[in-house]
């Protein structure tokens, strides 16, 4: 059995989390943009440099209604240094970060990703006003304040079925579990698909199964219940 942590954020932030069993797991990062294992990258799906640029020369017009972005590329997570709090915020959850003083600069020095757009009113304004690039790109709303923006055959599924395939697990030999709207396409890559009771309603309505909140240690008791052998292994 293989443990994986499918997440949006960054490979080098999430590992940090992960830090003493990282060994013995995989990762799914960037919304499945990238994935790792024993510290090696086992795939990466960048975005061409002339696309992100042309993303953030449209993100820049949201920028005075309170928008800012977050770029994550295969060696660091980049911000603009005119922004410092909001590159404190975003080094809680990147393990390795970049100040550029304009974004633009990563050109030629790192592949992009993933661009990332905070904004307290995402749903409504920045995931509507980013739109316009889905027939070209993945556009995600993966949680309340943030929309993730990555090539259009990156998602989470797509990431889990890569891996699947490579252990030669079938459709109903694979546990996933969501909560947010990028968590979506797993929800149809195997059987035992999971939504948290407190996930996003669309998201609980295409998944399989209701999991226990998150803050119920949900995840943990859906494995044991389906994988009672496990129980010495996971202890909560």
């Amino acid at each position: 059995m293989v443990f994986v942590a499918a997440s949006g954020r960054q490979y080098y932030g999430v590992e940090r989390v992960f830090e003493p069993v990282k060994d013995k797991m995989m990762f799914i990062a960037e919304n499945g943009g990238i994935a790792f294992e024993h510290g090696k990258c086992v795939y990466s799906l960048p975005m061409a440099d002339e696309g992100v640029l042309e993303i953030l020369r449209s993100a820049g017009e949201l920028y005075g209604k309170g928008v800012r972005v977050l770029l994550s590329g295969e060696k660091s997570a980049y911000v603009s240094d005119s922004d410092p709090e909001f590159a404190e915020s975003c080094g809680i959850y990147c393990g390795r970060l970049t100040s550029l003083e304009r974004l633009e600069d990563f050109a030629g020095n790192d592949r992009i990703i993933k661009i990332a757009l905070f904004d307290k009113n995402a749903e409504e304004q920045t995931y509507p006003a980013m739109k316009r690039f889905s027939d070209r790109y993945n556009v995600i709303l993966s949680n309340t304040q943030w929309v993730d923006i990555v090539d259009k055959n990156v998602n989470k599924g797509n990431a889990v079925k890569k891996l699947m395939d490579k252990l030669g697990a079938g459709f109903d030999e694979a546990m996933v579990f969501g909560d947010y709207l990028n968590d979506l396409e797993m929800m149809s890559c195997c059987k035992y698909s999971f939504a948290m009771e407190n996930a996003h309603p669309i998201l609980k309505e295409n998944a399989a199964f209701i999991a226990p909140s998150n803050d119920e240690n949900g995840v943990v008791k859906e494995i044991l219940r389906h994988i009672p052998e496990l129980s010495g292994e996971l202890a909560y």
